[in-house]
């Protein structure tokens, strides 16, 4: 994984790290907190994938779709023939007609035995096993009704839909193949929701805790906020980094599934001296500045670290509160 300390170019935009009397080229030295951040390659990712499989047996008998297309959520995506499943629906609902039938005869039974039974006309032995008739027969009519629904949904198995918005990636029959419950149909994803996939070096994961730290970057520049990440608990045993998924908002069409983008993680805030690069005198290996001490100028050697565009750290050499020249060069001159 390739990760650097990035330019503060824009953190230096927002807060007053130095403060200079531009009027005589004078610089006030100052610490200021600088954001420390780390770039993390990640990996874009539809959150919504899958593969499509078959509830039913049957044949292909139409393919309306291909690789790439696009598709919107409950377009047909394929046809399985509904000969077997149109049958047994028929089937079904003349088992419910035929049990509607006979829990009507047999509460109508029911009803004139109930007119008989106190004039004594009617056992009760009659009467009981006209009751438990009728109890049967309306649990038929339940059963049938619910074989008539899976007979139905069955038969909307043949039609298979997109249960999203999205690109198909792959498509794994074809036209006249035969095709069983659990066959592998269509692959696809949603473009509408995306998350970018990252490693963590370990001895960054202690410094996560919220989403604001992250900042993803898109190829065309554009910087994105993630709305919500997802660190995992575990470190992978190879590479000892700690995988993280961060939510983009929807609708970001600057990113599709597999892009390779950076992610910038703004792990700590460290304080820090900055000088401009023009007050810095290099005479071989030397780096030193002019320090202002009244109306002298005095040759002050200092040791210095990493360069922030027209900026440049200062790990030793100079304290708070010190003035400096910003006219390097001027004063080599005039030396």
């Amino acid at each position: 994984m390739k990760w650097l300390i990035l330019s503060v170019a824009a953190a230096l935009s927002n807060s007053a790290v130095v403060h200079a009397e531009q009027s005589n080229l004078l610089f006030s030295v100052k610490n200021e907190l600088l954001p420390q951040v780390v770039e993390l390659d990640g990996v874009v990712q539809p959150i919504n994938q899958g593969t499509v499989a078959s509830q039913t047996s049957g044949r292909i008998v139409g393919l309306n779709v291909d690789v790439n297309d696009y598709v919107k959520q409950g377009t047909v995506l394929l046809e399985i023939s509904a000969v077997q499943q149109s049958a047994s629906l028929d089937a079904a609902q003349a088992q419910l007609a035929s049990a509607i039938a006979q829990d009507r005869d047999a509460a109508a039974q029911v009803k004139r035995y109930r007119l008989l039974f106190p004039k004594g006309a009617i056992s009760q032995e009659l009467m009981d096993s006209a009751e438990a008739k009728a109890r049967s027969s309306a649990a038929a009519v339940r059963s049938a009704k619910a074989a008539v629904a899976q007979a139905k949904e069955s038969l909307g198995y043949t039609s298979v839909t997109a249960p999203y918005d999205g690109v198909v990636t792959q498509r794994h029959v074809e036209l006249g193949e035969t095709v069983a419950p659990g066959t592998p149909l269509i692959s696809g994803f949603s473009t509408d929701k995306l998350r970018i996939e990252a490693e963590i070096p370990q001895r960054y994961q202690p410094s996560v805790n919220r989403v604001e730290q992250f900042e993803v970057v898109s190829p065309q520049g554009k910087r994105v906020l993630p709305i919500q990440y997802s660190l995992f608990s575990y470190a992978d045993p190879q590479s000892h980094t700690f995988k993280i998924r961060l939510n983009l908002p929807e609708q970001i069409n600057e990113f599709v599934p597999g892009m390779w983008v950076k992610t910038e993680f703004h792990y700590a805030d460290r304080d820090t001296m900055l000088i401009p690069n023009s007050a810095i005198v290099r005479r071989a290996e030397l780096s030193a500045v002019y320090r202002v001490n009244g109306d002298e100028r005095l040759l002050n050697p200092v040791r210095l670290g990493q360069t922030y565009g027209d900026y440049t750290e200062v790990l030793s050499g100079l304290e708070q509160g010190d003035v400096i020249s910003t006219m390097a060069l001027n004063n080599q001159q005039g030396n």
